[in-house]
């Protein structure tokens, strides 16, 4: 939770099992926001980060909502129990539409009134990260449980936005470098940035093998809270970018 100002408030993990019913989760989601003192309402801005595994990028002068589900269909089945969202990203100029799955959404939805729903890579590909690539090409790898998220922006424009499996530290370099080569990431000058489930093995073998590595920790917050200052920020990179 962060305040107007982009103060850093509060941040956390609450542990929550997404295979209960629909009320059951609200219920759980409910009572976690009371547990730290958060009431959800009146929230300025509120958003549930999914990652997702289906997605697409559409141009924004293509997008047409009522198409939204045939655009995820012509390329993959929607599993069952999965519902199609779309999320506009005015950084990129697109709409990314991903899939999710329908019961989570619903339950956060009527637990938080007003939430948004996003897409892991529309959350990364922002515009910060955007200004960041002037004159050059930045590599953001977002590490999570036996996958990651790769996105690449060259002067100011995304070129790259995919999730590939990664079952080891081997996996996840592999695809790094795959990507650096076949976009010639290495002809110019390039930012290397990880984030989420970074450890020191994933780190130390991205600085042996990419230029300027360093820890990326979503957007510029304030971090006046003493207990928050010395939080691992990286892990949350997609919720505070």
């Amino acid at each position: 939770m962060t305040s107007v100002r982009d103060e850093l408030l509060a941040l956390g993990d609450v542990d929550c099992d997404l295979r209960v019913s629909m009320a059951a989760l609200m219920a759980d989601v409910k009572k976690a926001f009371a547990e730290v003192g958060i009431q959800p309402y009146g929230l300025k801005v509120s958003e549930l980060v999914v990652n997702s595994r289906q997605f697409v990028w559409i141009p924004q002068h293509l997008y047409e909502e009522d198409r939204k589900n045939s655009y995820i269909e012509s390329l993959t089945k929607v599993d069952a129990g999965m519902a199609v969202f779309a999320d506009h990203n005015e950084t990129v100029g697109a709409d990314i539409v991903f899939t999710a799955e329908n019961s989570v959404v619903s339950a956060f939805r009527v637990a938080i009134p007003g939430l948004a729903v996003r897409c892991q890579h529309s959350k990364l590909a922002n515009a910060a990260v955007a200004e960041n690539s002037d004159l050059k090409s930045v590599l953001i790898v977002n590490i999570r449980d036996k996958e990651a998220d790769y996105v690449v922006f060259c002067n100011k424009k995304l070129q790259l936005s995919n999730t590939y499996a990664c079952e080891s530290t081997d996996e996840v370099v592999y695809h790094a470098l795959n990507i650096t080569k076949q976009l010639h990431l290495e002809d110019a000058m390039m930012t290397t940035a990880v984030c989420g489930a970074v450890d020191r093995e994933h780190f130390a073998r991205m600085q042996k093998l990419f230029p300027n590595v360093a820890l990326y920790l979503g957007r510029n917050l304030t971090v006046d809270a003493g207990e928050i200052q010395k939080a691992p920020l990286y892990k949350y990179a997609v919720v505070l970018s």
